[in-house]
């Protein structure tokens, strides 16, 4: 096996000798030329419209982003290219060398000198910056490189590390009148470990480095080959992936018909992209369910029936608040699973999603979430305007893992000072690099009402919901709550109206602002704050019964002076005015706490 070194060169040859070589190579290309030479393949069967031929006169750029890629293509790859002429193999490897050929077709092109072999030495790398690519085709030709030879250089990253721009664009230059006078395709070869995202952009920006770029890697069980830009029989194609699939009887890759265009991945055909897998949940009750659809009853069942799925619609309905956990494993396993074609719809049917489990599933894979609120003719028009998307966000694979950022702390309702925040910045931390939004409310307690019936007053019913109280104050941290949806949550831990309690509210959204309360808190609770943690835990004593339900959690009252009476609220009045949210009231807390009757209403 020759070694494709300058190390043992003593001298850096002249210039005008490479000149010369050069024009020798462009001869001996020309004098050998052959106009019917046999298209090389590249590898994978069934791509349509020429796209699965190697282009001659061209540099061609083939990246394989993961390791089961690179071990199903480029011995697929070099049986092609032998099948139509002889090929000269650069390797930066003699491990990686010697595995390819022990597959029985390459061992017997390597006997019968139709495959020629070249290892890249260490000592090349300086010649390389030195000089560009003339000394390596100085030395692939003194040792046996001929114009009939296909030319693969794998792993091409070796020769490229450590160049700059300058150095790059005149190697550019440099295979572009190479491949020129050659019949034969010129590949350059990336396989990992790789940057796709450091080494994608170099190839788009140095064209002459690549006219053709194409990618293969991992997707699911099936593979994709993505092309930056190549040339077919029916014209260019820019950012187009063909999704693959393994023959089992050959070991090679064939294409699944399955097509997606564009940076972000639409698809443009696939054999089931119009077929709709739902749970019965998700549709009970809905007339007009398209008779093509495919019902099963459970999830379990929607795990079997996805099984082979690559561009169809799955709609999972999301059940109860306890179902999340079985909704969420199955979103993660489907898209994990399945190509990032298949789309995966959660349909709200019985409650209503938090905010965090509804990012959490988006998150975990599925493509979109509806709301109950949502109609189902509404369902329809969405189903058909995402029939074209393919999923691009990221997933995990480790399901705990994706699903811990989105998750509340286990605690709810009342903690001392400083366990609460402990806990808030515990959530703050975890949830900070996903831009899940919070909120922290401090209620000012009015001067007449006991800390404790204020804390009474408050019932959290959900994980990481939590309050704590100062001399002043009482705080509320609510997971996962927008600003807008502040005044609906207080109004629905408290069991009295807001008024009734507290003088004044101070909200803060951002993760500085929360932070910047608890750092206030944590100062106060230096100088000492009680822990009512005892006190909320025994059942306050009976007391009589009242015309208002909530009035055994307010304090006796000294009589009050003679105030003129006022007509009596309506209920839809009464829930108006509850739902304004907090505002300062000076009126005495009593009268609004057992209304009188008016005048009006006694006679």
């Amino acid at each position: 096996m020759p070694s494709a070194a300058s190390s043992t060169r003593k001298a850096t040859p002249p210039p005008g000798f490479l000149h010369a070589l050069a024009r020798l190579l462009r001869s001996v290309g020309r004098k050998h030329a052959t106009a019917n030479a046999a298209p090389t393949r590249i590898g994978i069967d069934g791509l349509p419209d020429g796209v699965g031929q190697l282009p001659p006169h061209v540099p061609v750029s083939l990246v394989a982003a993961d390791d089961s890629s690179a071990a199903l293509w480029f011995p697929a790859l070099l049986e092609d290219a032998l099948a139509a002429g002889p090929v000269g193999l650069v390797a930066s490897s003699t491990l990686w060398v010697d595995g390819l050929v022990r597959r029985p077709a390459l061992q017997a092109a390597c006997r019968s000198g139709r495959l020629q072999l070249w290892v890249l030495s260490p000592g090349l790398q300086a010649q390389m910056q030195r000089h560009g690519l003339d000394a390596l085709l100085e030395e692939l030709e003194r040792t046996g490189l001929r114009d009939e030879h296909a030319l693969f250089v794998c792993d091409a990253q070796g020769l490229l590390s450590g160049l700059g721009v300058a150095e790059l664009a005149r190697m550019s230059r440099q295979l572009s009148a190479l491949c020129r006078e050659r019949q034969r395709p010129v590949v350059l070869g990336f396989f990992p470990p790789l940057e796709p995202a450091v080494l994608l952009p170099m190839l788009r920006n140095l064209c002459q480095m690549s006219m053709h770029i194409a990618t293969l890697r991992t997707d699911a069980d099936r593979w994709s080959l993505g092309l930056e830009r190549w040339n077919t029989d029916a014209g260019a194609l820019f950012q187009t992936a063909f999704g693959l699939l393994p023959d089992g009887a050959s070991g090679r890759l064939a294409a699944d018909g399955t097509r997606t265009r564009g940076a972000v991945r639409e698809l443009v055909e696939a054999a089931d992209q119009s077929e709709v897998i739902a749970t019965r949940a998700s549709v009970d009750g809905q007339r007009g369910v398209p008779g093509h659809w495919r019902i099963v009853e459970g999830l379990a069942d929607m795990e079997v029936a996805a099984t082979a799925s690559v561009a169809a619609t799955v709609l999972i309905d999301a059940g109860q608040a306890s179902d999340f956990e079985a909704r969420a494993r199955l979103v993660h396993h489907l898209r994990l699973a399945r190509p990032r074609t298949l789309k995966i719809v959660v349909r709200e049917n019985l409650g209503k999603l938090r905010t965090h489990s509804e990012q959490a599933l988006l998150q975990l894979g599925a493509s979109a979430v509806v709301y109950k609120e949502v109609g189902f003719s509404r369902l329809l028009q969405l189903l058909q305007d995402i029939n074209a998307q393919s999923h691009t966000r990221e997933v995990q694979p480790d399901y705990a893992a994706a699903l811990d950022s989105f998750m509340p702390a286990r605690e709810r309702g009342y903690q001392p000072p400083a366990q609460f925040c402990a806990l808030v910045r515990n959530m703050l931390d975890r949830t900070q690099g996903i831009g899940l939004p919070h909120s922290l409310v401090r209620l000012t307690v009015l001067a007449q009402i006991p800390h404790l019936d204020a804390l009474r007053a408050c019932h959290t019913a959900r994980d990481g919901d939590l309050f704590t109280a100062d001399h002043e104050s009482v705080y509320i941290f609510l997971f996962a709550c927008r600003e807008p949806d502040v005044g609906l949550a207080l109004n629905r831990l408290f069991a009295l109206p807001l008024t009734q309690l507290f003088a004044t509210e101070a909200t803060d959204c951002s993760d500085t602002g929360i932070r910047a309360m608890t750092g206030h808190l944590q100062e106060a609770l230096r100088k000492g704050l009680p822990d009512y943690s005892a006190l909320l835990d025994q059942r306050p004593p009976s007391a009589p019964a009242a015309t208002n339900a909530a009035a055994p959690l307010l304090p006796l009252q000294p009589p009050l002076p003679a105030q003129p009476e006022q007509p009596a609220l309506s209920a839809d009045a009464a829930a108006a005015h509850i739902a304004a949210g907090p505002s300062v009231q000076h009126r005495p807390i009593a009268r609004r706490a057992v209304p009188h009757p008016s005048m009006r209403s006694v006679a």
